[in-house]
């Protein structure tokens, strides 16, 4: 997930602290745009801010790690964030949201994919300037974000042409160049042989303006991950990705209907629930 920043800011160099972007919509009236309601995008800025602070749903070894202090600060800096910095809006938005508001000009900040800038491009080129990229915000502990929706690829028993199927997902695999190339950026490789002049690739985009606006992206394996950090995702992990439960506990701290530490304690009962199911099935 990269930071999506209107305005003329290096993108580089560019830190957005909390007190900036408040500074921004006090004096222009741009607020910042990062959802706060049942959908992917939310699902996954929450988690990158939750990971920022130390934070997240469960340990390296796959145990329920929730309820902590650096989950009660995230959710307090997240219910500061709205606050000072955002509008009723993100309670009640969807996956494409953010496009909008940052490509009507609203938005100062928001966190997503390259899907804003892509579209900015095809839309409107003159606001596409002014948008930049920077990479995930650096919290307390780590800056870290999450690649934004991984595949996985599988081939059913009765497939009427299983052969065919496997050869098609090597030779898919193997020459990821293309297809790379055609996802405008959007798909990194699982093997980064497969595209040995990325950084190449992304310095010079003739779609960008600038050209080199994506080359912020060169190194962003090292600083992505996936759902279910620091250890594996498993059917419990998905299960609460899939039902927006940490997404809610965001949203009704910052709406003001819960406490900070009595969401999270709320939460982490929840998900200790789903632990626990799956771990009677063995597949937790």
């Amino acid at each position: 997930m990269t930071l999506e920043v209107y305005g003329t800011y290096p993108a580089q160099t560019y830190e957005p602290p909390k007190e900036l972007v408040a500074k921004i919509k006090k004096k222009h009236g741009n607020p910042v745009g990062i959802g706060l309601a049942n959908e992917i995008d939310t699902n996954m800025a929450m988690r990158a801010i939750m990971y920022s602070f130390g934070s997240s749903v469960q340990d390296e070894a796959g145990n329920l790690a929730l309820d902590s202090k650096e989950t009660v600060e995230a959710v307090k800096f997240v219910k500061a964030l709205y606050q000072e910095c955002m509008t009723e809006e993100v309670f009640t938005w969807d996956a494409s949201a953010n496009n909008r508001f940052m490509i009507s000009g609203k938005g100062s900040l928001a966190l997503n994919a390259i899907s804003i800038t892509r579209t900015a491009e095809k839309q409107d080129p003159e606001m596409e300037k002014k948008i930049w990229l920077a990479k995930a915000c650096k919290g307390p502990v780590r800056r870290i974000g999450l690649e934004h929706v991984m595949d996985v690829y599988a081939i059913w028993k009765f497939a009427e042409n299983i052969e065919g199927a496997k050869k098609f997902l090597i030779d898919y695999v193997s020459n990821f160049r293309r297809a790379f190339m055609a996802s405008e950026f959007y798909n990194f490789p699982c093997f980064a042989q497969t595209v040995p002049d990325l950084k190449e690739l992304i310095a010079n985009d003739k779609k960008a303006q600038p050209p080199d606006k994506y080359k912020v992206l060169e190194d962003v394996l090292d600083w992505a991950t996936n759902v279910g950090y620091p250890g594996y995702c498993t059917a419990a992990i998905d299960e609460i990705y899939s039902t927006w439960i940490i997404s809610t506990m965001f949203a009704r701290v910052a709406s003001g209907m819960m406490d900070p530490q009595d969401a999270v304690s709320s939460t982490a009962k929840s998900c200790d629930g789903i632990f626990k199911k799956w771990r009677e099935r063995g597949l937790a």
